[in-house]
């Protein structure tokens, strides 16, 4: 997934150099991460088409009304994808029952936890819209996220940063290995691993005891 969003002609010219490298079974898809005005949208996502995306993420930001999320839909050749920064029932129901979105990616840290997100996810599935759970951070998250999509199927994909995270590989090291661009679902007790807690002990900013006395 390639972030946008800096500029058309370096958005253009990522693309470009992406494609490039591309082999013929990767797949691509863009980040505008909520940069975009609709202008901006409905302009860039005119100058990709003909460019082989799975979606373009975010064009706009989450709180644009919803004419706008319209008006990029109806010009864009590719499905929208959204959903990380969405924060109610409310949301996620009007993103499932119209016509704007075809990828949804609730995140389970920031909203519903697996809780809610695991029948929110499957009415995702039964609409006929893809379930990809977006998911930025620590190993954990990650894992539950990777459980949750392998729970609900579909043909939604996992989201796995490649920068260097120090939290995620200390905790979780190879938990989730990429092997011909599939990884396999810890199937242990809970999230199938335990943490690697005394890998970031020298991470700890602060650490306290709390004892009450009781009378």
């Amino acid at each position: 997934k390639l972030r946008v969003g800096f500029g058309n002609s370096s958005t253009l010219s990522a693309m470009a150099a992406a494609r490039m490298v591309m082999g013929a079974s990767d797949k691509l898809m863009v980040d505008a991460n909520q940069s975009w005005s609709l202008d901006e949208a409905v302009a860039m996502v005119a100058a990709l088409r003909g460019a082989p995306l799975q979606w373009v993420e975010e064009p706009l930001p989450v709180d644009r009304p919803d004419a706008e999320w319209q008006a990029v839909a109806a010009a864009s050749p590719f499905p929208i994808a959204g959903g990380e920064n969405m924060r109610s029932a409310a949301e996620f129901d009007a993103a499932i029952g119209g016509r704007v979105f075809g990828v949804i990616q609730p995140d389970i840290c920031k909203w519903g936890g697996l809780s809610l997100c695991t029948p929110l996810a499957r009415r995702i599935v039964v609409s006929g819209k893809r379930y990809c759970p977006h998911f930025l951070g620590g190993g954990v998250g990650l894992a539950a996220s990777a459980h949750l999509l392998a729970a609900v199927g579909g043909d939604g994909m996992l989201e796995i940063d490649v920068n260097d995270n120090l939290l995620r590989d200390r905790l979780c090291g190879s938990l989730l290995p990429l092997i011909e661009h599939c990884v396999k679902v810890p199937d242990g007790p809970g999230l199938g691993f335990t943490p690697e807690l005394k890998a970031v002990a020298d991470l700890c900013v602060h650490h306290f005891d709390v004892r009450v006395n009781l009378t």
